[in-house]
């Protein structure tokens, strides 16, 4: 690994783009691996992994290139984009935003839940494209420890948050209880599927699964307990549906105005609510002219609800500096070491010459058993010492002190 390599990251997300611009630069699974591809294709770049959720999409390139590779990052992925819509950081910064992400300290939902899996499926997507190497592979993994310590050993993992519950959360606002409402939730991914649990949780009347792929959305109906379709019934379904929640990945959005019946909705006795927590949206934008009967929220929307319920979580947030200022460290000390693998390799070789020079000096081919297995032992013991040193300087490179203070400017200037 060459230590002058830098790490850069550029993304954009729910803080800096609203939803029109985000749903624009999504990269859908499909296109995941092409990307991925086409990035490990600039100049200079070495390595990369691409993260790309519901709130954000974001790439974290490695190369000899330096500042260079924000400009060409930024325009292969996010061409067209006003660059005050996205944002970059280099080295210590980049490291230290991808460890926020990967705790859920960066959502849209402070602490959600779902951003573990998500980093997950990133890094085994560009480890089937082969892109990543020797610095963003233990970069991603050690975030990935991160997050799970984050969830794990502070408050921001009591209580699972995700957009999906805090969908549902809005919903109750409206109805109320569930008891008497009928709920389709379209997708059967893993947020269709935190829906679904939510609303059964909370005791919802009717539910009714509709899914692209029938035979996913009966496996998943069955699970609760729910009725399931195909996305060619949802002229019916919608018209029988209470509260509908959208979570499907398309191009195209797959709910239309065609699929409503518009005097159906106005002679209703109460809202039709429809929940849009796709990226791109999965309902059409005109569908919320239909009817002042009919309400439709979608992501940007439900960052109204997410702030009234985030105080206590920002306190808690304060607890992870601790974790994460020494997971960066772990890294950032693992880096800078393994920029000495060559020196080490040479050190090495030049020790077991010495003491075969000497052994030979000494004694030539009358060596014993005994003298060789000491200047073997001696040999060891040096090197052992020697990487000992350099182990203190790598770590001495950025004390945690020094990290943390640089943690919290990196907080302060958000």
């Amino acid at each position: 690994m060459d230590p002058r390599n830098s790490i850069v990251l550029v993304g954009l997300s729910h803080r800096t783009a609203p939803l029109a611009l985000r749903e624009r630069y999504v990269v859908s699974t499909a296109d995941l691996a092409r990307t991925l591809a086409s990035l490990r294709s600039l100049e200079g770049v070495e390595e990369c992994f691409v993260l790309s959720t519901c709130n954000r999409t974001e790439a974290i390139v490695v190369g000899s290139r330096g500042r260079d590779l924000v400009g060409a990052t930024r325009a292969q992925l996010f061409r067209n984009a006003d660059a005050a819509a996205t944002y970059a950081f280099e080295d210590v910064a980049a490291v230290i935003h991808a460890f926020r992400v990967a705790s859920g300290l960066d959502s849209l939902v402070l602490g959600e839940s779902e951003v573990l899996a998500q980093w997950k499926r990133g890094v085994e997507a560009a480890a089937c494209a082969n892109t990543l190497g020797p610095v963003l592979r233990p970069l991603l993994q050690q975030a990935l420890h991160a997050g799970k310590r984050v969830r794990t050993e502070t408050s921001l993992g009591q209580g699972s948050l995700s957009v999906a519950r805090i969908g549902v959360d809005l919903a109750a606002r409206v109805f109320g209880t569930f008891e008497d409402e009928s709920a389709l939730v379209i997708g059967a991914g893993e947020t269709g599927l935190l829906v679904a649990q939510h609303l059964k949780e909370r005791g919802i009347g009717s539910l009714t699964l509709a899914n692209r792929t029938v035979e996913r959305a009966v496996e998943a109906a069955r699970e609760f307990g729910a009725r399931a379709c195909g996305l060619d019934a949802l002229v019916p379904e919608l018209a029988r549906a209470d509260l509908v929640v959208a979570c499907v990945e398309a191009g195209t959005p797959p709910v239309e105005t065609r699929h409503f019946d518009r005097r159906a909705v106005s002679r209703r006795d109460k809202p039709l609510l429809v929940l849009d927590l796709s990226v791109p949206r999965a309902v059409a934008s005109d569908v919320a002219k239909l009817s002042p009967n009919l309400l439709v929220y979608d992501l940007d929307d439900l960052q109204k609800v997410v702030r009234e319920n985030e105080h206590g979580r920002v306190v808690a947030a304060e607890d992870s500096t601790v974790i994460l200022v020494a997971e960066i460290h772990k890294y950032m000390t693992s880096r800078t070491y393994s920029a000495f693998t060559p020196a080490i390799a040479d050190m090495r070789r030049r020790f077991e010459e010495i003491r075969e020079k000497t052994l030979d000096a000494h004694s030539g081919a009358r060596s014993d058993a005994r003298e060789v297995q000491l200047a073997h032992e001696l040999t060891k013991r040096l090197l052992d010492a020697a990487l000992e040193q350099m182990k203190a300087g790598a770590r001495s490179v950025s004390s945690e002190a020094a990290l943390e203070m640089e943690y919290r400017r990196f907080l302060e200037n958000l």
